[in-house]
């Protein structure tokens, strides 16, 4: 039955159904466990095998990228190759299944939770013109040439979904290099789990359908230059489209102008389905001089927002580079990313971005993400007119805002319509800043302070409210609240407690109502790290049941769940230790 729904609730992660022996799971998962010799799983892996090659996913033939683009060397044929270990599906995402549609393709009727040979890319998806596309890509702000899909091998595009599937870790490619083209366990069930998890943030991300541990060993390098051999892993990844900025800066910067155009064309193309027709609608002359300005113009706007939302939340993406930029205005590729814990307009999870001016930390990643925009504007510089490029870096800005100010002004439940409003949300964070508040329960702990503000009716009892919510923060980040609370913080908390309330009380409203809508926006969990690193540790153990539990938690961050406390609790000081991201 595999990736069929099942009655009633499912989490959207759940481990394998069927289980083997305590033992013989070990011997399967396992840290540095090779292939199982076992004739009768060899016997079933064949039987689905030509299940699956009798079978066929509705691949769209009409927007083939594969023979569009292959002979100007955008995109190689390639086929996922088999990994040589004995295949299991930990987890799989109900929403981002219905992407695709149930289909016997990857459906296993021996297990419910799907065919881990097909998925993993073991057996052959019927229909599927593979590919990997080759990108070029801004590093740190420096240009890196070509680069390309070193190990992320797509299927194709689903007919009538509109949207593309690919393998990330399924072997190598023409642009591996020296690698290998697998993923270990540990960066896949990080991608995996963030890509739910900012989903049901309300995040434009890719999404992950499904995600495989191969049972068979990847070898990877250590801090020092060690070998180590480690479990490997596949994610199944859906996205509306896996074309990135880079896509466009490899023809430009090799002066293939008729590339980048008909990369553009294919992207722009309605019955594509990325862009509507809504969203490229110009008025000539007037919004846009062409097609291509309206094009240029929703992809800032796009990219405008998910930052903008990124920061709402407190995630910083690690690595901005120019081929980690989607069109589409998606997250993707998730590496050391990181959701802030402790307030610090400077955090990266990067250790490689932690000298310096720390280019992709929290507080620059606008920056950051506009000066990306502005690289891919100039590979589009014979397509979009001057005015149309320069426009589209406008609208970057004023979108930008606008999304920042419509999600503050849920989150705190006033008005936040400009700068001069926006003031609470500095002075807020500004307190959390100096005391290095917990990000993700600080903002969640607004909902309550503003119903009691307006139960209450008066402001005058506004400040030592908020030195009881800070304080409480506090308790849940340190185990006690006195810790770094000297009297100037002190004096800060109850200036902006004085703020808060004195704006809330001018605007009104009904106290239930306002709490109900700003828990709606300030999530209670999200995947920190500690958390990840957590799960990560029992799956290599063969133990999946904390990564089915985070997941399950996950898919409703903004709702308080009973008995899914520990997810909500920031790390401790002992858990800050930094988590290996390498793939």
């Amino acid at each position: 039955m595999a990736l069929r729904a099942r009655v009633g609730a499912s989490p959207p992660c759940r481990a394998r159904g069927r289980r083997a022996s305590s033992a013989r799971r070990r011997a399967r998962v396992g840290v540095g466990v090779g292939v199982c010799d076992d004739d009768d799983d060899d016997d079933a892996r064949a039987g689905r095998r030509a299940r699956a090659s009798s079978s066929s996913i509705a691949f769209d033939d009409a927007h083939a990228f594969v023979e569009t683009f292959a002979a100007s060397g955008l995109a190689v044929r390639c086929e996922p190759t088999a990994h040589g270990g004995e295949a299991v599906v930990v987890a799989t995402s109900r929403s981002a299944r219905a992407l695709v549609g149930s289909s016997d393709e990857y459906d296993d009727d021996d297990d419910e939770y799907g065919d881990a040979d097909v998925l993993s890319g073991a057996a052959p998806w019927r229909g599927a013109k593979s590919y990997a596309c080759a990108y070029g890509g801004h590093q740190f702000g420096q240009w890196a040439g070509a680069l390309g899909d070193g190990r992320c091998v797509t299927l194709g595009r689903v007919r009538d979904a509109r949207v593309d599937v690919q393998l990330k870790g399924a072997g190598r490619t023409p642009f591996s290099r020296n690698g290998d083209g697998r993923a270990v366990l540990r960066s896949s069930i990080r991608e995996y789990v963030a890509s739910e998890a900012m989903f049901a943030l309300g995040v434009p991300t890719t999404r992950a359908l499904a995600l495989v541990a191969t049972n068979a060993g990847v070898v990877r390098s250590t801090a020092s230059n060690a070998s180590r051999l480690e479990p490997g892993a596949v994610v199944t990844r859906v996205a509306e489209t896996f074309v990135r900025f880079g896509s466009f800066q490899l023809p430009w910067s090799r002066r293939d102008f008729a590339t980048t155009r008909k990369l553009a064309d294919f992207v722009m193309d309605a019955s594509y389905g990325v862009f509507s027709a809504e969203e490229l609608a110009c008025t000539r002359g007037v919004d846009y001089d062409d097609a291509y300005g309206a094009f240029v113009a929703a992809v800032a706007r796009r990219t405008a927002i998910t930052v903008a939302r990124w920061q709402s939340i407190g995630f910083t993406h690690g690595v901005l580079n120019t081929d980690n930029m989607s069109v589409a205005g998606l997250t993707i590729d998730y590496g050391p990313f990181g959701f802030m814990e402790a307030y610090d307009v400077g955090y990266t999870p990067n250790q490689s971005d932690l000298f310096g001016d720390r280019m992709y930390s929290f507080a620059n990643q606008p920056s950051a993400v506009r000066w990306n925009l502005e690289r891919f504007l100039e590979s589009c510089d014979r397509l979009a007119t001057r005015k149309d490029r320069a426009r589209a870096l406008e609208i970057f800005d004023e979108a930008f805002s606008a999304e920042i100010y419509a999600t503050f002004t849920r989150k705190f439940g006033v008005w936040i319509r400009d700068d001069d409003e926006y003031e609470i949300v500095r002075s807020f964070h500004r307190v959390l800043q100096r005391g290095a508040f917990d990000f993700t329960l600080s903002h969640r702990s607004l909902g309550a302070f503003a119903s009691t503000v307006l139960a209450r009716g008066e402001s005058a009892t506004a400040p030592a409210l908020a030195l009881d919510m800070f304080a409480s923060v506090r308790r849940a980040q340190d185990g006690r609240e006195d810790k770094a609370m000297d009297d100037a913080l002190r004096l800060q908390i109850a200036d902006f407690g004085a703020m808060y309330a004195e704006i809330l009380l001018r605007e009104r409203g009904d106290p239930e109502l306002i709490r109900a809508a700003q828990d709606s926006a300030n999530p209670l969990y999200v995947p920190r790290n500690y958390l990840l690193q957590r799960v990560i540790e029992s799956a290599e153990r063969d133990d999946f049941e904390p990564l089915r539990a985070l997941c399950a938690t996950l898919e409703h961050p903004y709702r308080e769940q009973p008995g899914a406390e520990r997810f909500a609790q920031p790390a401790s000081v002992e858990q800050h230790a930094r988590v290996g991201c390498l793939s």
